[in-house]
C-alpha cells in the first residue's frame, strides 16, 4: 500500500513524499521524496468569443431583373438571421438600381452557428412579390474581419439571377469570460 504526503517547502516548489507501507502494523519500508516546481499558469481568465452584435448594412443593389410589364421594379430586401426575419428594408419604387443605406444591428448568441440570408424581392401590387435572388453567409468567417462595402451577385436556384447587392458586415464581440482550469498543485 502507498501513502502520499504533500509538503510545501517554498513558495515555488512542492515536495511530494510517498512511503510504501508493508505488513499489518503498517511499518514504513521505504520513503521517497520528489521536489516539483509547477509551471506558472496565467491568472487571466480565458475569453471565449461566441456572442456579440452584428451590424448588417445594406447599401444598394444594381442591375436587378425587370419583372414589371410596365415601368421598373419596386425592390426591397428581407434580412433573415438563423431562420428568423429580423428586418425588411423600405421598398424603393420604380428602380432597378435601389439605394437602401439601411443598417440593422442584431444580437448573436453563437457566431459559429449563425447564418445570414439577404433576399431581394420585387413588390407587386397585384399578386405575390417576385423573388429576385439572395446571398447567404456563415457569419463565423466575419468574426475577426469585417466585410466592407462588398458587391455580391444574387443567386437563385431555378434560373440565373440578375443583379448585385452591396453589403457591409461587422461583428462586435461580447466575450464570455471563462475561468482558467484549476491548476492547483493539490489537484493531482
Amino acid at each position: 500500500r502507498i501513502q502520499i504526503l504533500f509538503e510545501k517547502s517554498s513558495d515555488r516548489d512542492i515536495t511530494l513524499t510517498h512511503r510504501t507501507l508493508l505488513g499489518k502494523p503498517r511499518k514504513m519500508a521505504r520513503m521517497v521524496s520528489h521536489t516539483h516546481t509547477p509551471t506558472p499558469v496565467s491568472e487571466k481568465p480565458i475569453e471565449i468569443i461566441r456572442s456579440g452584435l452584428i451590424d448588417i448594412t445594406i447599401h444598394k443593389a444594381e442591375n436587378l431583373e425587370k419583372c414589371d410589364l410596365f415601368g421598373k421594379g419596386d425592390p426591397y430586401v428581407v434580412v433573415m438571421l438563423n431562420g428568423q426575419r429580423v428586418h425588411k428594408t423600405a421598398v424603393k419604387h420604380s428602380t432597378q438600381q435601389p439605394a437602401f443605406n439601411e443598417t440593422k444591428q442584431c444580437l448573436l448568441s453563437d457566431v459559429a452557428k449563425s447564418y445570414l440570408i439577404l433576399s431581394v424581392y420585387d413588390e407587386d401590387k397585384f399578386g405575390s412579390d417576385t423573388f429576385l435572388g439572395s446571398v447567404e453567409f456563415n457569419l463565423v468567417r466575419f468574426r475577426h474581419s469585417p466585410l466592407e462595402f462588398k458587391a455580391l451577385p444574387l443567386q437563385r436556384a431555378e434560373k440565373d439571377a440578375h443583379g448585385m447587392i452591396y453589403v457591409s458586415l461587422s461583428f462586435n464581440p461580447m466575450p464570455i469570460i471563462s475561468p482558467q482550469p484549476n491548476s492547483s498543485p493539490n489537484s493531482y
